[in-house]
């Protein structure tokens, strides 16, 4: 995904985004004023190793110090010390203290900090002393009794070598006392080990001296050197850091929900997506009606909105098959009720405006629309009487279709349409627009597909071709579920598809892709109908006002408007009235 297209779809989302964001960052500054404020205090220790007769410490002794720190500062957390200090706070159990106590050291110093957040600042500050207090107490006891207990080996050392060394000394006596010739040997070596002795003693004299002196002066000290203080505001929560993180974690949702929406989303509703999936051109939009005009065929008696955008239509058809003259064109959509039957009335109006002799047949021949558009009697002659009457030869065998062969030049009105030696006068019905001739259903053939792929279909074809009618538009069903638009693209110079913005998918606009794609049909392109206007579309405006300074004109004889008034009856008519479907 490009970044182009993750910003539009944040603005088509935009809504969804901002509720999001601001019910998010809402949610968060809402539960931190319900919070309970907690307040912090710290106390700063300090740990300093000391050894010899120097109160100096020397760098071996920092640098054993530092690394002592990470090990009290362990300590001061511990079972023996929170147990200690809970027993100086009645109601206050060790699993409470320990959610409430934490420790850490200061990298690359002696330092390390008690930290204690309590719902109360003057007993947060007091336990985070006693805290410190109660470690440096336990450290301390721990010294002095091992210190005892090494003293009271080293005595027992001392004791043991001084018996020794009168045991000794008692012998070298009674050997020097006896005058006999082998016992200056025996003295010599008793003097060699009292030697021994004497000196072994004296060394346990000197650790004992020492181990008093670091009692005294201490081996490990830990001072205070700050005291907890109670504070003066809550350190949780903290409501301006967590409105603002709600507020950060309310935009990503939004853009994540946005995204996903965008993703299971399956409506198409803007001629961008449309673009985008079928790449296929937009020619024109049409404007959904509003309640004060509610007219879908352009009666030009009337300001109508969709005015332009069916002008706009009829040029870009024209730009469209600028190396191929188009004479035959189908309008279809993919669905049952997006409108087609009115574009395309819509469409044949207003190629009949522009000059040309426009004929309009309904080739739906299931639910056909156009006679009551048009206000025509259902019962009118049509596609299936014009089929099967220039199927059947002229003469004694088909008498009862004699009629609509003979005489053309006298039946077809001036400037209609004509073939060589037949009239398609009796099919084809004037609607008070110059240049437009409109050819209803007729009766509905049981079978409409073998009827619209019949040889005797593409001879009618042929005769249309060969009848001096510059545009031939079909209005069809509609593609999906029925092969007879189909079936009339395969035979006809293009299709124009009409797209309901208020109900495509894009399953069935793939699916109706897939199958024009069969057919080999040039696609002309796309319709938007009925495409709901914003505050923000200035084009809707811009042709609504240029609707009403012109609503006043009439037509002329030109083709650029029309010199019969447009008959009041171009109103599509409710689809419970007919029963029947564009």
């Amino acid at each position: 995904m490009t970044f182009e297209q993750f910003w539009t779809i944040l603005i088509k989302r935009w809504m969804l985004v901002v509720i999001c964001f601001l019910f998010v960052g809402a949610g968060a500054f809402v539960g931190s004023k319900l919070m309970k404020p907690l307040y912090q205090s710290s106390a700063l220790v300090q740990v300093i190793i000391r050894s010899g007769n120097t109160n100096q410490p020397s760098y071996d002794n920092l640098l054993a110090s530092a690394q002592l720190v990470q090990t009290v500062a362990t300590l001061a957390t511990s079972d023996p010390v929170l147990r200690e200090v809970a027993s100086h706070y009645p109601g206050l159990s060790v699993i409470q203290l320990a959610g409430e106590v934490s420790s850490s050291p200061k990298t690359n110093t002696q330092l390390f900090e008690i930290d204690v957040v309590d719902p109360s600042p003057t007993r947060a500050a007091s336990l985070a002393n006693d805290v410190a207090k109660t470690l440096i107490e336990q450290q301390g006891q721990a010294v002095q009794q091992e210190n005892a207990q090494a003293q009271q080996q080293i005595q027992q050392q001392l004791d043991l070598t001084s018996q020794q060394i009168d045991d000794t000394t008692t012998k070298i006596s009674t050997l020097q006392g006896q005058a006999k010739a082998g016992n200056q040997g025996q003295v010599a070596l008793l003097q060699s080990q009292l030697s021994g002795l004497q000196q072994k003693y004296n060394q346990w004299q000197s650790a004992l001296a020492q181990l008093e002196l670091t009692q005294v002066q201490g081996s490990t000290l830990m001072d205070v050197v700050q005291s907890a203080q109670p504070a003066v505001g809550p350190v949780r929560p903290s409501v301006l850091l967590n409105t603002g993180g709600g507020l950060l974690a309310g935009l990503l949702l939004g853009m994540l929900l946005a995204l996903l929406y965008e993703r299971l989303d399956t409506r198409v509703r803007t001629p961008e997506a449309l673009i985008q999936l079928l790449r296929w051109p937009i020619l024109a939009t049409i404007w959904r009606a509003d309640s004060l005009n509610p007219i879908d065929v352009i009666n030009s008696e009337r300001p109508n909105i969709n005015a332009e955008p069916f002008r706009i239509l009829r040029t870009n058809i024209g730009l469209s098959s600028l190396d191929k003259p188009l004479h035959s064109m189908i309008v279809t959509s993919a669905l049952p009720h997006d409108g087609k039957s009115a574009v395309a009335a819509n469409l044949a109006i207003f190629m009949a405006m522009s000059g040309k002799n426009t004929l309009l047949i309904d080739a739906d021949l299931r639910s056909p629309t156009l006679d009551a558009l048009f206000n025509l009697s259902p019962n009118e002659l049509g596609l299936s009487n014009a089929v099967l009457a220039f199927s059947m030869p002229s003469g004694p065998r088909a008498p009862s279709y004699h009629q609509f062969f003979a005489n053309t030049s006298t039946l077809q009105p001036q400037g209609g349409p004509t073939t060589t030696n037949l009239s398609l006068e009796p099919f084809v019905h004037a609607v008070g627009v110059a240049n437009l001739w409109v050819m209803p259903s007729g009766p509905l053939p049981p079978n409409p597909s073998e009827f619209l792929e019949s040889k005797v279909m593409q001879r009618f074809l042929a005769i249309l071709a060969n009848s001096g009618i510059e545009v031939v538009i079909f209005d069809t069903p509609p593609l999906l579920g029925l092969s007879d638009a189909s079936i009339l693209a395969s035979k006809v110079d293009g299709a124009l598809i009409v797209i309901d913005a208020t109900r495509a998918t894009k399953g069935k606009l793939k699916q109706m892709k897939a199958m024009l794609l069969q057919t080999g049909v040039h696609v002309l392109g796309c319709v938007v109908n009925r495409r709901q206007h914003k505050r923000n579309d200035s084009t809707y405006y811009y042709y609504n006002d240029t609707e009403v300074q012109t609503s006043g004109e009439k037509s002329t004889g030109n083709g650029h408007m029309p010199s019969i008034p447009v008959t009041p009856m171009l109103a599509e008519p409710p689809f419970e009235q007919r029963n029947r479907s564009n």
